[in-house]
């Protein structure tokens, strides 16, 4: 999918008309929309298209258990507009082609992964909001995070990886630690496949990490969680954002420096109180040709 383009006009208008909704006026789902199950869903592609002829698949993964809904609604009120436009405005990668999932907990959540298409237009913005968010989570120390991982793995085509061996960028965004295990049995029922035995977190790292930028953005941590777990998985791409309110912005600048931009040119681009959240957030990313490489939990 892609097949058009990002347009600030559009953008306006959403962001007009979201800005004064609750977050229950604008995800109105009360089970998961079949379009977003990923039981429903072969392939999400993201592929070269006449508006998009040189794409970067880009994975928002978001938290949906508990408070952490206020996520999905800001990224859809202010983060994918911040998202696009400073993309296309400072043009680390060409293309930018995202797809939105909402999940939660394969151990007690109804609908604990939903995904989007990959879009490049405000298409993306609307079918974010056919999200249900569940909002349950299971209190049981963690979040299934290696969700979006396989499906990233074994549910995705994405030409800048299959044509021009560029990896595409996956962030996920949460508050809690990862459940060290995906079982076959969560598999089966979640993504309707079958296979031979459960999954750990760390193996679904080594498999995706050839051909995605792996991230974690922690926000609005859980105290009692002992976040050194992300830091032993992911090295300094386990990112504490100290305000959610600069999510897009500490996103835009991990790309930016990912593809090479010096941390403090990065950080200095932004004003006031955004700079200081991008300095804390991406002052300890190594650059794409120095980074090293990922850790086992």
């Amino acid at each position: 999918m892609g097949n058009a383009r990002w347009s600030p006009q559009d953008w306006g208008i959403n962001a007009t008309k979201t800005a004064t909704q609750s977050r229950a006026q604008i995800f109105t789902q009360s089970n998961i929309h079949p379009d977003l199950d990923p039981k429903n869903i072969k392939v999400r592609e993201s592929v070269d298209s006449a508006a998009n002829p040189n794409s970067t698949p880009i994975i928002l993964a978001c938290d949906e258990t508990g408070s952490m809904g206020e996520m999905a609604e800001l990224i859809i009120k202010k983060g994918l507009g911040v998202i696009m436009q400073e993309i296309y405005d400072r043009k680390p990668v060409p293309d930018p082609h995202i797809c939105a999932m909402a999940f939660g907990d394969a151990f007690c959540d109804h609908a604990p992964l939903q995904v989007s298409q990959f879009e490049a237009s405000i298409v993306l913005a609307e079918q974010m909001k056919h999200f249900y968010l569940e909002g349950n989570g299971g209190g049981n120390g963690g979040e299934s995070y290696s969700l979006p991982w396989y499906f990233a793995a074994y549910k995705t085509h994405c030409d800048a990886i299959i044509k021009r061996g560029r990896k595409g960028y996956l962030f996920t965004i949460g508050d809690e630690t990862p459940h060290d295990t995906l079982t076959k049995d969560q598999i089966k029922q979640i993504m309707g496949d079958d296979v031979e035995a459960d999954l750990e977190t760390h193996d679904l790292l080594s498999l995706i990490s050839p051909h995605w930028e792996v991230f974690h953005l922690i926000v609005k941590p859980v105290h009692h969680q002992n976040f050194d777990r992300w830091t032993d998985l992911l090295g300094e791409r386990a990112i504490r954002v100290s305000d959610h309110e600069k999510l897009a912005e500490v996103i835009v600048s991990t790309i930016q420096v990912i593809e090479g931009a010096d941390v403090d040119d990065v950080t200095k681009s932004w004003s006031g109180d955004t700079s200081l959240v991008v300095a804390s957030a991406v002052g300890a990313l190594a650059k794409r040709q120095a980074h090293a490489g990922v850790h086992r939990l």
